[in-house]
């Protein structure tokens, strides 16, 4: 059986992953779900590990680095040549720069909520859309 690509979340918000990481387990996904708290880190072990996820699911607004700046270089690496490594967006910020409307367009977006079920299902949403993604 041919190992599913995993799914990359990042966010420097440790309680909002840990909800997000609650709300993908009640989801019926079987890709690994690798969790980064920071966009450097990130991008170091997906490079180090030569790692072609499904999915990124990426904080716009992160120190260092942030997820607009995180998807260019991921997009620039030669690692990843003839790959098309697709990114959502997330933010808690209320209103985006809009030099970056372009990105949002062509990746996806979606604000940050507390409400469980609502991120619960936005999650299955954003990942069935994948058509590699492989539900149990």
């Amino acid at each position: 059986m041919e190992s599913l690509k995993p799914i990359v979340l990042i966010d420097d918000d440790i309680d909002y992953v840990d909800l997000m990481v609650e709300a993908y387990g009640t989801l019926s996904y079987r890709n690994t779900l690798l969790i980064f708290h920071d966009s450097i880190t990130a991008y170091e072990k997906i490079v180090e590990n030569g790692i072609v996820p499904l999915l990124v699911i990426s904080d716009i607004i992160m120190p260092k680095i942030n997820g607009f700046e995180l998807r260019e270089n991921i997009q620039q690496n030669p690692v990843f040549s003839g790959n098309e490594i697709p990114f959502v967006f997330i933010t808690g910020a209320a209103e985006l720069p809009p030099d970056h409307e372009q990105s949002i367009r062509e990746n996806g977006f979606f604000e940050k909520r507390s409400d469980f079920e609502e991120l619960r299902k936005t999650l299955d949403s954003i990942i069935s859309y994948h058509s590699d993604a492989v539900k149990i």
